[in-house]
């Protein structure tokens, strides 16, 4: 016998969907389990590597944000990159992901916005760098395209996004230099 009702199809679903919940994608073998040296070789393999990668980890995202901003990562495991970016306010302190759980957008937008001091707009003053508002001023500023909070990357667009990083940084740079009076 077949329903007439999408209503009753509908219903099904979202069931469906309540009862297995929201599943977060994971990364077998996260790179830093090998690359997470701070030697030249190491760095250099590791974003290489990364560019290959289908999905990125958090505890890959964590370690090339930290070389991204100190050229070095000290920390020997995930636990310490996240203490690192608690401790810098770069991570919200209720931030409890796991290492091989796929980074969000979201998540990183936080990061780089607390990173570079960001200022943003009123929504990023009024409500604090919040993922939805970090990623939207980093829409805004050209470095994400749109997109929702809770996308993740994989290794080569998080590598585009390290990419306009620099170039934001080099722009901000010159534009602040130009600023300044002779």
């Amino acid at each position: 016998m077949r329903s007439n009702s999408p209503h009753l199809t509908g219903l099904i679903l979202l069931c469906g969907l309540a009862l297995t919940g929201c599943q977060t994608a994971q990364v077998a073998h996260p790179l830093t389990e090998n690359l997470a040296g701070n030697d030249a070789d190491s760095q250099m393999a590791f974003w290489h590597t990364l560019a290959d990668r289908h999905v990125t980890s958090n505890d890959e995202a964590f370690h090339g944000m930290l070389l991204f901003f100190d050229s070095k990562d000290d920390s020997a495991n995930y636990g310490q990159r996240v203490a690192t970016l608690k401790a810098r306010k770069m991570l919200p302190a209720a931030f409890n992901d796991g290492a091989d759980d796929a980074v969000r957008r979201g998540t990183l937008a936080v990061i780089i916005v607390q990173g570079l001091s960001i200022k943003g707009g009123w929504a990023l003053h009024v409500f604090g760098p919040t993922e939805r508002y970090s990623l939207r001023e980093l829409v805004y500023l050209n470095v994400y395209t749109v997109s929702s909070p809770n996308q993740t990357f994989s290794g080569s667009e998080f590598l585009g996004i390290v990419g306009k990083l620099e170039d934001y940084q080099q722009q901000s740079g010159q534009l602040a230099q130009a600023k300044q009076p002779a």
